[in-house]
């Protein structure tokens, strides 16, 4: 019994480790661009983070096309999403009312720096409801 005891320990403790290892995997690669992103990256010899992107584009806060009420809009970093190697998800925010903006940007192929174009695709301030020209969908009603 003792014997068997161990041996499910042993199988356990095996799994756990695998757990681990996993979850430090996924951990990394939340730091790494998509596949399709990376291949563009290497055409370019870039060999940065997403990390590294983000903290490029908080300095941008000034393209943030909201007046603010508190002391200032900013991007908020913790929240800021790469979606790829030139899509950007930044959420911004005073303290009192924020939003998110959707940014298109392009990596310096000379310097290999990020942002050398910078655009604001489209914006949403907290508050403001849909815009006009978003795509309805009638959905069917319960009967």
């Amino acid at each position: 019994m003792i014997n068997k005891t161990l041996e499910e320990n042993s199988s356990l403790e095996e799994q756990l480790n695998t757990a681990f290892n996993d979850f430090q995997l996924t951990e990394d690669a939340a730091n790494d661009f998509p596949i399709y992103s990376y291949d563009e990256l290497l055409q370019i010899n870039y060999t940065g983070t997403k990390e590294d992107v983000i903290k490029e584009l908080m300095e941008y806060s000034h393209l943030i096309p909201y007046e603010s009420i508190a002391d200032g809009m900013e991007f908020i970093q913790e929240e800021a999403q790469i979606l790829s190697h030139e899509w950007a998800f930044m959420p911004f925010g005073d303290g009192v009312t924020g939003g998110y903006l959707l940014l298109k940007f392009r990596v310096d192929g000379d310097t290999g720096h990020y942002p050398s174009h910078i655009e604001v695709i489209d914006s949403y301030l907290h508050g403001e409801g849909f815009k006009q020209n978003a795509v309805q969908v009638s959905m069917p009603q319960n009967e």
